[in-house]
């Protein structure tokens, strides 16, 4: 369906008339070369969150995994990486690199200060107390344990923005109802959770706006579209575990 509402629309202008001029005189990098700075910061990231959890605290490496594998960090050093593979070692001018750096700004400044607002947003949210207070009001309705854990991950995704607070709040909420449950079936309490907190991302969902801006798309094409998206996938996976704990 998402599919479909998106051929019928007008997707905005990929660039301007500057911006075409100067792609054509820049020869594009291989697909290994740009998925490895993709991954490079990730893995270090990873590596960092790792030695936390495997290293003891004396380990002598363990700071300095530590400190690499900060987010500011690990990104600095994949722009480092960047600048010099697909500028210096290519032969750019620093001129060159500096209008091809600047050409791609105006798609990333708009991207980042719209995404971080729609993150302030679900901060205000949060801070308010407005999630938690629907969770404990759906609970009080006494759903059956499945339902319950999607439907309030669901409704705390919806009113604060945030995959992961609506996550690990409906596990605080439904920690002591699980006491009682075998391995299987707290498994598939975690994925009815999970499945709530992947739908309804709209306006306050910075990930909402990463898809939105990157597309061209509108904020009603993007409702239309990626919270369309979203909710079927959050309500197919949680239909398909409900299955599987019916069979068990």
């Amino acid at each position: 369906m998402s599919v479909e509402v998106l051929e019928q629309m007008q997707l905005a202008p990929a660039s301007e008339e500057g911006a075409t001029k100067l792609s054509d005189k820049i020869n594009p990098p291989g697909v290994a070369l740009v998925t490895s700075l993709i991954v490079i910061p990730i893995a270090i990231i990873m590596a960092g969150t790792v030695s936390a959890t495997l290293m003891p605290p004396s380990h002598p490496l363990l700071g300095t995994l530590q400190l690499i594998g900060s987010p500011m960090v690990a990104l600095m050093i994949a722009l480092v990486l960047a600048f010099w593979l697909l500028a210096l070692r290519r032969g750019w001018s620093l001129q060159h690199t500096s209008d091809i750096m600047g050409s791609a700004l105006p798609t990333a400044a708009v991207v980042i200060l719209v995404t971080g607002a729609g993150g302030v947003f679900g901060k205000v949210l949060v801070e308010s107390g407005v999630g938690k207070a629907l969770a404990n009001m759906l609970q009080m309705i006494d759903l059956p344990l499945l339902p319950a854990a999607f439907i309030i991950s669901l409704a705390l995704r919806a009113s604060q923005g945030s995959a992961t607070v609506a996550i690990l709040t409906t596990g605080g909420l439904l920690s002591e109802a699980v006491m009682g449950l075998n391995p299987i079936q707290c498994v598939l309490v975690t994925l009815a959770a999970c499945f709530g907190g992947l739908g309804a991302s709209h306006i306050n969902d910075s990930g909402f706006w990463i898809v939105t801006k990157y597309l061209g798309l509108s904020v009603a094409d993007g409702l239309k579209t990626w919270t369309v998206l979203t909710t079927i996938l959050g309500f197919t996976g949680f239909l398909i575990t409900w299955c599987v704990w019916a069979v068990i």
